[in-house]
């Protein structure tokens, strides 16, 4: 349940380097074209038909073949029966969920919801790569306030481009588990924000913008070349490990299983995605950022069934209640201090009409 948005069209461009360009919130769209419908015609099946002969050996052997046929169709037939009768596995059901139409059970993978989060904590659990808490201790010439620098550039980039959700979230994930694994300095560290968001947009867009476009919002501090080759090599050091289930994905089923309207799934976005910014809240798994910021969601609306977040099934910590409420008091702090700070692309942002002023609403009450 990704919410598409439109974006505002103003021509003002966003360039510049890091340590010039504050967030400003100038955004403007891109017109992107329709792919034409393609029509596929399944192929059609040929029934070979023999000529008919009087030959009595052949009536004979055509005789045989349809009783060996006539056997094979009654085993098979009996083997189905067995099969059918079979009792069915039955998935955990994690979560229960309401739709208002079978149409949109099915846009949203209905039935298969609670499987698909099983899988996303149990490929949360088996990630090969992934951030590691404290790299930024082996980092000599960058910083966590860099960093949220750099965060929050891609955001308005991100936002500008009209790209997923979920793009953005793979895109901070690629930049932290490159830096837990190599040391940069800070001069390329936009470079590598630019090529990791190159890379997401390879794995999860149709259009994305592409390597001229990306060197043009960077006022051309580096050259088209330089981004190949860090792109090259990022994928190398990650061994082309480049997806992982991100707090996007929980959220997404989580806000669907509680029946969020607009306004409240909107308002879990702007804490989610303002926990980006925050190096320090890597060390919590995406799952619990998720489930983190749908708890005070729940809690600031008054929901009163928020206690369910608290199951095993929802998270792969052994102390969830403890660990969600730990979370979701740092993601509050952290939201209440980005308001007070020139790092301002996900409040403004979420101040539009588009997301129903949540950012705002949110100061309000």
């Amino acid at each position: 349940m990704d919410i598409e948005v439109n974006c505002s069209n103003q021509s003002n461009e966003l360039k510049g380097s890091l340590s010039t360009n504050a967030s400003n919130n100038n955004y403007f769209s891109k017109e992107l074209k329709n792919l034409n419908n393609l029509n596929i015609c399944s192929n059609t099946n040929i029934i070979f038909v023999p000529e008919k002969n009087n030959n009595q050996n052949e009536i004979q052997s055509q005789s045989q073949i349809q009783i060996t046929l006539t056997q094979n169709e009654s085993e098979n037939q009996a083997q189905m029966s067995i099969l059918n009768n079979k009792p069915e596995a039955k998935e955990k059901e994690i979560f229960s969920f309401n739709f208002s139409s079978a149409e949109e059970s099915i846009s949203f993978s209905g039935e298969y919801l609670n499987e698909i989060y099983s899988n996303l904590l149990q490929d949360e659990k088996d990630l090969l790569y992934k951030p590691k808490i404290g790299y930024m201790n082996m980092q000599s010439d960058i910083n966590e306030q860099m960093r949220a620098i750099l965060i929050d550039w891609l955001i308005e980039v991100h936002y500008r481009y009209r790209l997923k959700s979920e793009t953005l979230y793979q895109t901070v994930w690629i930049i932290d588990t490159y830096l837990s694994m190599l040391p940069i300095v800070r001069a390329r560290l936009q470079l590598l924000g630019i090529a990791s968001l190159l890379i997401s947009c390879k794995s999860q867009e149709i259009y994305y913008p592409q390597l001229n476009e990306l060197i043009d919002i960077t006022d051309g501090a580096y050259v088209k070349d330089e981004l190949i080759e860090i792109e090259t090599h990022i994928l190398k050091v990650l061994s082309f490990n480049i997806v992982s289930p991100t707090a996007n994905d929980f959220y997404n089923i989580i806000a669907k299983s509680f029946n969020f309207d607009k306004r409240q799934y909107y308002l879990g976005k702007y804490f989610l995605e303002s926990s980006l910014i925050d190096y320090q809240m890597i060390r919590y798994p995406s799952s619990v950022v998720a489930v983190s910021c749908a708890y005070i969601v729940m809690k600031f609306f008054g929901i009163s069934n928020y206690k369910n977040l608290y199951s095993t099934d929802v998270i792969n910590e052994s102390c969830p209640q403890k660990i969600i409420k730990e979370c979701a008091r740092e993601v509050c702090f952290l939201v209440k201090n980005l308001s007070q700070s020139t790092l301002k692309a996900v409040k403004d942002k979420y101040s539009l009409p588009q997301f129903l002023n949540v950012a705002q609403y949110c100061e309000q009450k």
